[in-house]
């Protein structure tokens, strides 16, 4: 196909994804305000930004800025930036120029962001800068980065309004740290803290994570922890500690065996559990030491090139 064809294909298609989203959006208006019918080009700022928040990133700052005046301040102010998902940027951009577009656009929201998602942060200095500017910040997912447990600590009391959070695959951040968000962050409803399995094997105390969120998390109702070597006392702990878990995702804690009828009768809230090996189950059990000692095995098993 031509090129000059490509181009107009594409473009014709997001005019018609926006004359869709826009239609909805002023009728919606009209209904409640019974406002007579404005151009798209005279739409206040925050109703373009409604419309522009259903547009990719990449559109966001390639294209609409280049469509008329109203159309590139409306996407330079706050209105379009309540809501940053910096996560398809990870793999594309070097870590700097991650960390410019974050503060690019958490600047541009003046206060009012909502959610953030940016994955990879590679220095404390930009997860400090997010909660210099989380005043209303509600979600918060950083997974895969490199912040440490002391900045985690030392900017918890600036998170107060957050409700949901993701730590997971963040290996410098320690129980500490958790402690203090859970001191500091009274409204948090999901904890999302998913590890790989080197990454806890590393671990001195692998359950003194496990025990801060039981300690200072009450309102939880969604907990994520895979990969962590916890007990069943440690979980027990958990679902004690935290009496409003509805969800709680433990795939990969070999060491944890609890019975189904016990659970359904002690936390009857608790609607989903996953990943979790019940002894009623039926089949053989597997902990972490047979874990440990089977990976090892496979090793040996390699080294002697019985796998050719």
């Amino acid at each position: 196909m031509p090129t000059f064809l490509l181009s107009f294909f594409v473009a014709f298609d997001f005019v018609f994804r926006f004359c869709i989203v826009a239609r909805k959006v002023i009728q919606d208006q009209m209904e409640e305000e019974q406002s007579e019918f404005r151009h798209w080009d005279k739409l206040p700022p925050d109703v373009l930004g409604l419309i522009f928040t259903n547009l990719s990133l990449q559109e966001l700052l390639t294209v609409i800025p280049c469509v008329c005046k109203s159309w590139s301040n409306a996407i330079t102010g706050p209105y379009c930036w309540q809501d940053i998902d910096l996560d398809e940027w990870t793999c594309r951009c070097q870590p700097h120029h991650l960390d410019r577009m974050l503060r690019l656009l958490v600047t541009r929201s003046s206060g009012s962001l909502l959610s953030l998602h940016v994955a990879g942060l590679q220095n404390d200095s930009s997860f400090s800068f997010i909660t210099e500017n989380a005043g209303s910040l509600q979600v918060l997912r950083v997974p895969l980065s490199g912040i440490s447990g002391s900045v985690v600590e030392e900017t918890a009391q600036r998170l107060s309004t957050i409700t949901s959070l993701d730590l997971s695959y963040c290996p410098k951040i320690g129980a500490k740290a958790i402690e203090a968000i859970g001191k500091h962050c009274k409204f948090l409803v999901t904890f999302c803290r998913n590890m790989h399995f080197l990454d806890s094997a590393d671990k001195i105390e692998p359950e003194d994570e496990a025990n801060a969120i039981a300690a200072t998390m009450p309102r939880l109702m969604h907990l994520e922890l895979r990969f962590h070597f916890i007990s069943t006392e440690c979980v027990l702990n958990i679902l004690s500690g935290c009496p409003h878990l509805e969800h709680l995702d433990i795939e990969g804690c070999l060491e944890v065996e609890l019975d189904h009828l016990f659970l359904k009768d002690k936390f009857p809230k608790l609607k989903n559990l996953l990943g979790l090996r019940l002894r009623n189950d039926g089949g053989p059990y597997v902990g972490y030491h047979e874990f440990i000692d089977w990976i090892s095995y496979l090793g040996m098993w390699a080294e002697c090139g019985f796998n050719e």
